[in-house]
C-alpha cells in the first residue's frame, strides 16, 4: 500500500500534467505565436507596461497562464484576456502601419541582391529598394 506522502506525490504530479496540457490547449497555434511574437518584438512599446510585461513573459520566456497568473498575483483568466487583446491590438497596429511586411518584403529583396554578382544590377536593385523606403 502506498504511503500518504507517495500517494500525495502522485495526485500532485497527475494534476500537474493534466494542467498543463489544459494549458497547451488554451496556447497560440505555433505559426501565430511565431506572427505575433514578430509583432510583439516590433509594436511593444506601443503596449501598456502592464501588458507588455504580460506579453514578455507569455512569449519571450514562454511561461504559460498558470505561471503568469502566480507571477502576477492576478486569474488566469485576466491573463488571457491580457494576452487576447494584446494581440488584437498588435494586429491593429499592423494592419496600420505594415511595418512587419515592410521589414518582410525588403529582407526578401535584399536576399536577391545578396546572391548577385554585376555591381550595377546590385547598384540598380539597392537604388530601387532605397526608393520604395
Amino acid at each position: 500500500m502506498l504511503t500518504n506522502k507517495v500517494s500525495d506525490d502522485i495526485i500532485q504530479n497527475v494534476k500537474q500534467n493534466h494542467f498543463t496540457k489544459v494549458e497547451s490547449m488554451a496556447k497560440l497555434k505555433l505559426n501565430d505565436f511565431v506572427r505575433y511574437g514578430k509583432l510583439f518584438e516590433e509594436y511593444s512599446a506601443l503596449l501598456s507596461e502592464d501588458r507588455q510585461s504580460i506579453m514578455r513573459l507569455y512569449f519571450d520566456y514562454n511561461m504559460t497562464l498558470a505561471e503568469i497568473s502566480a507571477e502576477r498575483g492576478i486569474s488566469r483568466q485576466a491573463v488571457k484576456d491580457a494576452i487576447t487583446k494584446s494581440c488584437e491590438k498588435l494586429d491593429y497596429y499592423e494592419n496600420s502601419l505594415k511595418n512587419c511586411q515592410k521589414k518582410e518584403k525588403i529582407t526578401k529583396k535584399l536576399e536577391k541582391i545578396k546572391d548577385l554578382n554585376d555591381i550595377n544590377e546590385i547598384k540598380l536593385k539597392v537604388e530601387e529598394l532605397i526608393g520604395e523606403i
